[in-house]
């Protein structure tokens, strides 16, 4: 017999109808299986947008038989279309399953789920597009992961940031101006340096509550926009011009008319920078400028202080470090960083012409 175009290593096998069919038996029992075992719902929609297939866990999840489902339109199993919003529209345009054509799949998207008892149910859903050989569309495969408990924990975290924004923040603000009434009076030297530790402690709480808000808003979305930079550094300088008095420094500001894509964090960026060159530098003249490129603009903010080592600059935007004996929460510099970045741009730390420490911030241009 001529072997011819055969390696001896290879091994050829003749499956008859009924050994094929018993292979393919099993391979789609092992499927259903393992579907079934997933605690995650899963449906297979048809081009239509109507289920095809469903799991056992939509009985678990979502108190429905798996048969009852078929031929339902996937709105069957959303809730109201408000709290779709985003899915929703995507579904009713198109968009999904032009999005999945040319992306393939879609991960994480916010969706409610409907329960047969009418209840919501808070769902993380990721879908893939199925085509056949001839790249026609032949399903979409969508698994929804119940995030109940996620969604409770960041309604609880929420609550608890509200209580220490608002309540906590309203309290300390109370004590700061009862300290301030007392420093009005006739106090020993003793009493006065008291006085001060209170003080100090006070106006730290009050920074580091006043941090923790900006770390919670920089974890939601915002859409950039063009801002102004001449009126963000001028209401920044005021704004702290009672601490500049404070530490007897001198603040100059030369910023070009120009301006740069951001959003309602950039005042704190600055502000951040600023606070930690009054409070921290050591110096007595402060420096606000800004240079330009076609598509970035750079502030710098310079200071005539003690200037940042070498060695630490490589840490000093890392969450919770602080630089020296004036070194505060370490939040400061590090959310300055986080909100520069958050807004595509950069913060760096370098050396000032003035002899202290030169915080450059580097922002897209907008047009």
């Amino acid at each position: 017999m001529d072997d011819t175009g055969i390696d001896g290593d290879e091994e050829l096998t003749i499956l008859s109808r009924s050994e094929l069919a018993e292979r393919v038996r099993k391979r789609t029992a092992d499927l259903e299986n393992l579907m079934d075992t997933m605690v995650d719902v899963l449906v297979k929609l048809g081009p239509d947008g109507r289920i095809r297939l469903a799991n056992e866990a939509v009985r678990d999840m979502l108190g429905y038989e798996p048969d009852e489902l078929e031929g339902k339109p996937i709105d069957y199993v959303l809730a109201d279309p408000d709290r779709n919003a985003e899915l929703s529209s995507m579904l009713h345009s198109g968009e999904l399953i032009e999005h999945l054509l040319r992306k393939g799949s879609v991960t994480d998207l916010e969706s409610y789920f409907e329960t047969a008892d009418g209840e919501a149910i808070p769902t993380s859903l990721s879908a893939s597009v199925m085509t056949d050989d001839s790249g026609s569309v032949e399903g979409i495969v969508c698994v929804a992961t119940d995030t109940t408990e996620r969604t409770e924990a960041q309604e609880r975290a929420e609550f608890l940031h509200s209580v220490l924004r608002h309540d906590l923040g309203n309290k300390l603000t109370v004590i700061d101006g009862y300290l301030d009434l007392l420093a009005e009076g006739d106090l020993t030297e003793e009493q006065r340096e008291y006085h001060g530790y209170a003080e100090k402690g006070v106006t730290e709480a009050i920074d580091l509550i006043e941090n923790v808000r900006t770390l919670h808003q920089l974890e939601a979305d915002e859409e950039l926009s063009p801002v102004g930079l001449p009126r963000v550094i001028r209401e920044t300088v005021d704004r702290h011009a009672d601490l500049a008095s404070q530490h007897d420094f001198d603040v100059e500001t030369d910023v070009d008319d120009l301006r740069v894509e951001g959003g309602t964090l950039l005042k704190e960026l600055f502000a951040n920078v600023l606070e930690n060159a009054l409070v921290h530098s050591g110096g007595s003249q402060i420096r606000i400028h800004t240079t330009a490129t076609d598509e970035a603009v750079t502030i710098y903010v310079d200071d005539d202080g003690t200037g940042i080592d070498r060695e630490d600059r490589d840490r000093i935007f890392d969450r919770g470090v602080s630089i020296g004996d004036s070194g505060g929460t370490g939040l400061g510099t590090h959310l300055a960083a986080e909100i520069a970045d958050t807004y595509g741009g950069d913060l760096t730390v370098g050396d000032s012409p003035l002899g202290g420490a030169r915080f450059g911030v580097t922002l897209q241009r907008a047009d």
